[in-house]
């Protein structure tokens, strides 16, 4: 566990160097990732002691107060992944860029949650997706679509520095907000466990979906290759994490199988135009 846990740190902090290095203000989003960072794990240590849903595993050796230290840096990778990913679908500057980044992130969290419950690393205090509440998951998204919000609002008014800082207030105390709302208002009376079965279903009804509107918009013809490859370790770690813990479990085998048509979609878009003969 000590080896996998520096191994993560290592890849990620060349992770974000790396984001850092085609960036054109490279100061500004080292500095929003240590904001993001840290707001993180100010996020996350409050809701574990506030509500008590979910506690890490013991097998962590370095951590900060309960949260590993791993997970509080691998924030900013997360959220600005899926905002790059999301800034190319949509257009950059497009209004709804946080809001299809945090749906991106939605996307991750039903993996990495599913994934990393399964083989140990946390574990839930609440009944859901393969012992995984919704709340949980939708957490993950409110969280990077603040983050997000700020990011572009700052670059929109070239206050970068002032809407960094903010990221240290705001993504903490709206998701506080957002997530009380939320189960006081929806899950707090729908907090059953969830069919593994009905899960599977619905992640292959969304999945295809995606696949028929990537397809329908060409939206793989717009992302750039390294923008998916960038995220292709990742999703294959917690794929293959999965599976191996699944204990022969079909419904959850599916249900990560489900993650990859709209994936393979964008980059098989991107192949053909690579490789449509020319006309004349």
């Amino acid at each position: 566990m000590l080896l996998f846990e520096l191994l993560g740190i290592s890849a990620t902090l060349c992770y974000v160097l790396a984001l850092a290095k085609k960036h054109h203000d490279r100061r500004h989003f080292l500095l929003w990732s240590v904001f993001v960072s840290t707001a993180g794990w100010m996020t996350e240590e409050t809701c574990i002691r506030l509500y008590a849903f979910y506690d890490y595993g013991q097998g962590w050796h370095l951590s900060l107060s309960r949260m590993p230290l791993l997970v509080i840096l691998v924030w900013p990778v997360i959220i600005r992944s899926a905002g790059d990913l999301a800034s190319q679908l949509l257009g950059c500057g497009h209004r709804l860029v946080p809001l299809a980044a945090g749906g991106i992130v939605l996307s991750d969290a039903a993996l990495i949650e599913t994934a990393a419950v399964r083989s140990g690393f946390w574990a839930w205090h609440a009944p859901g997706i393969f012992d995984v509440p919704l709340i949980g998951i939708l957490g993950w998204a409110i969280f990077a679509f603040l983050c997000l919000f700020l990011f572009e609002k700052g670059r929109e008014r070239c206050r970068r520095l002032l809407f960094s800082v903010l990221v240290l207030f705001l993504p903490p105390l709206g998701t506080h907000l957002l997530l009380l709302i939320s189960w006081w208002g929806i899950f707090r009376w729908f907090n059953l466990p969830v069919q593994p079965e009905a899960a599977t279903a619905a992640a292959w009804v969304v999945s295809l979906g995606l696949v028929i509107a990537s397809m329908r918009f060409r939206a793989g013809r717009r992302v750039k290759k390294r923008t998916l490859l960038l995220r292709l370790p990742a999703g294959l770690f917690f794929l293959a994490l999965l599976f191996a813990n699944a204990d022969g479990s079909a419904p959850l085998i599916f249900f990560g199988a489900a993650f990859l048509p709209p994936y393979l979609a964008l980059m098989a878009q991107q192949f053909l135009v690579r490789h449509k003969p020319q006309e004349g």
